[in-house]
């Protein structure tokens, strides 16, 4: 674990210890600790969703968030010390992205080397009760991994981080852990048809 891992994780647990009351990680066992890993959650809570999956799991990930955040000038040293990656979005004033070629390769690089990304499948943090719609880049960014670095062995993980009262402080958090999705099946459909794999 690098310094600014260690430095990072206690960071999140001593926001997670003033925000909320409790902050309990259910099935955190499940996270294979020596692999490739894209931890993908919901995101109902803005910047506290990334602090959720940071302090109480077993792994720090290299966080894809939108380009737009690396404007705020308090938290972008933030961003760049945690090896964030940005994303550029067509929705987001500014942003270009043909960029995201890069985005893209820095996630298959992570993976490459046994690294752990996280990502909210969602595209925004929102407040509704359901999931909005999925968007496909955890799936690309598994399936192009192993089209580049065969055999990597890439697993998903779901998270689900639910609040019992999002908006009050001092309020409980849970931080709910999926069993890890292999996509070997999808990785052999993918080598037959790319558009059904995703």
């Amino acid at each position: 674990m690098r310094g600014s891992d260690r430095l990072f994780r206690a960071l999140a647990r001593l926001v997670l210890k003033a925000f909320f009351r409790e902050v309990e990680a259910v099935g955190a066992e499940r996270i294979p600790l020596h692999r490739p890993l894209v931890l993908v959650a919901n995101h109902v809570n803005g910047l506290i969703d990334p602090i959720l999956l940071m302090g109480p799991l077993p792994v720090i990930p290299r966080f894809l968030a939108k380009s737009t955040l690396w404007k705020n000038p308090l938290v972008r040293p933030f961003l760049d010390l945690a090896g964030a990656i940005p994303v550029y979005r067509r929705q987001d004033e500014g942003a270009d992205p043909a960029k995201n070629a890069e985005t893209f390769s820095r996630s298959h690089e992570l993976l490459a080397r046994g690294g752990a990304l996280a990502l909210f499948p969602e595209g925004t943090s929102h407040s509704d009760p359901a999931l909005k719609p999925l968007k496909t880049g955890a799936a690309r960014i598994v399936l192009e991994a192993e089209r580049r670095f065969p055999g990597i062995g890439t697993r998903i993980i779901p998270v689900g981080l639910l609040f019992d009262a999002k908006q009050t402080f001092r309020s409980r958090a849970l931080v709910q852990v999926g069993e890890p999705l292999d996509p070997a099946p999808e990785i052999a459909l993918d080598a037959q048809d790319p558009i059904a794999a995703a």
